[in-house]
């Protein structure tokens, strides 16, 4: 998923149920809720490489991390 494409789902759930502004955000484990985590940091703008499965903070970006 894009980025943009994240931030309009957000918005679009922000303008349906505003009372969610005041909720806890978590992660899932995995599409069939495995397990959950909060989100503790803010996104950072980084390079994601596939093969490896690691982020890292670089001068070349390609990826958003949101956790």
């Amino acid at each position: 998923m894009k980025f943009s494409e994240y931030v309009e789902n957000l918005n679009k759930l922000l303008k349906e149920r505003p009372e969610s502004a005041d909720y806890q955000v978590v992660t899932s484990k995995d599409d069939e809720g495995n397990g959950f985590n909060l989100v503790h940091y803010e996104p950072q703008v980084g390079n994601y490489d596939e093969d490896e499965r690691e982020f890292k903070e670089e001068q070349i970006t390609n990826a958003v991390c949101v956790n």
